[in-house]
């Protein structure tokens, strides 16, 4: 008898810890599939549903990477790059910034293991990582926009909030954010190459010449009195007195930061009456900068030499090695190279 009642007692107790397991169990679907519901909920969503509202209101943006950081803020002018001296941004980039942000919805959630951020590019940049974060912050400093973002070559587009281990693939159209002087609209000026009539180069070291032509039609030649010399290359040297008409900045800097003397200056002149005078730089570590001014040299060049001035005065434009090489060559450039010394006969 007693026997029979220790069995019962067991049968009773495996019975009880059978239905607390179940319990444990159907909870814990519970709570997956209630967790599901909610992911599903932000997958159906837009990534940030009242940027739209609140952009008028922003007053600063930072874009961080691992390789640069930069803000752009809105000044008394309009917004600007703060890290280039205020140079204006353009208002078409600002507002494919604006549209991409307000694009972005999600589509699946990606992993939440933050060891694994970096395979999606989510890693924080401010630990070497390569995602990109994206703030935006009104006066007060509140931001209304705070992710970290990474676009693939492939076109596929991840982000996190900071603060969070949850990672997403959304959808949506952001530009390219690492490079700020995408932000700039860094050409100067507008020069047509028909119009130029002639150009002297001048450097702090070596002699300088010129480059000219009577009219348009005619194509570009040494000046005396280099006028005699051979050339290798004549479509060498009407690229060089046409080099302005090509200029392509890739940065820009306050013109009051690049000091000291230039090493080269490239006076270009057109058939009606306008000069730019071109001073360049270059500095350690391969930089190299241009800082421009127009002149007129008749009456009704004045305004377009103003409008010039306007615009690039107040900066040095940073250029690339070749393109420095390219705007201020040395006559020997193209030139012959110089025949070897005779051997002496024994």
């Amino acid at each position: 008898m007693i026997t029979e009642l220790a069995q019962e007692r067991r049968r009773r107790a495996t019975l009880v810890v059978g239905l607390a397991l179940a319990v444990t169990a159907l909870a814990a679907i519970t709570v997956g599939i209630q967790a599901r519901s909610r992911d599903a909920e932000a997958v159906a969503g837009v990534v940030l549903p009242n940027f739209a509202q609140k952009a008028g209101e922003a007053t600063k943006i930072t874009i961080v990477s691992k390789d640069s950081r930069y803000e752009i803020q809105r000044t008394e002018k309009g917004w600007a790059l703060k890290d280039r001296g205020n140079y204006p941004v353009r208002r078409e980039r600002l507002a494919q910034f604006t549209r991409g942000l307000e694009s972005l919805a999600y589509l699946r959630p990606m992993t939440r293991d933050p060891e694994r951020h970096e395979r999606l590019g989510l890693g924080d940049p401010a630990k070497g990582g390569s995602g990109v974060l994206v703030q935006v912050e009104d006066v007060r400093g509140a931001r209304f926009a705070d992710l970290i973002i990474h676009a693939e070559t492939g076109g596929a587009l991840f982000l996190r909030k900071p603060d969070q281990a949850q990672t997403w693939q959304v959808k949506g159209d952001m530009p390219s954010l690492t490079d700020p002087a995408q932000w700039l609209d860094l050409v100067p000026f507008e020069l047509d190459k028909a119009r130029i009539a002639r150009a002297d180069f001048s450097f702090a070291t070596g002699g300088g010449y010129a480059i000219a032509r009577e009219t348009d039609e005619q194509s570009f030649a040494l000046a005396p009195p280099n006028a005699g010399l051979d050339v290798v290359s004549p479509s060498g040297v009407a690229a060089a007195a046409s080099g302005l008409a090509r200029l392509q900045p890739v940065d820009v800097r306050q013109a009051a930061a690049i000091g000291g003397l230039p090493q080269a200056r490239v006076q270009t002149r057109t058939f009606d009456g306008l000069l730019i005078e071109a001073d360049f730089f270059a500095e350690p570590n391969d930089k190299y900068w241009v800082k421009l001014i127009a002149r007129a040299e008749k009456p009704e060049k004045e305004a377009e030499a103003a409008q010039i001035n306007a615009r690039a005065a107040p900066w040095a434009f940073g250029l690339r090695p070749d393109d420095y090489n390219d705007l201020a060559p040395p006559l020997a450039a193209f030139l012959p190279p110089p025949e070897p010394p005779a051997l002496e006969q024994p």
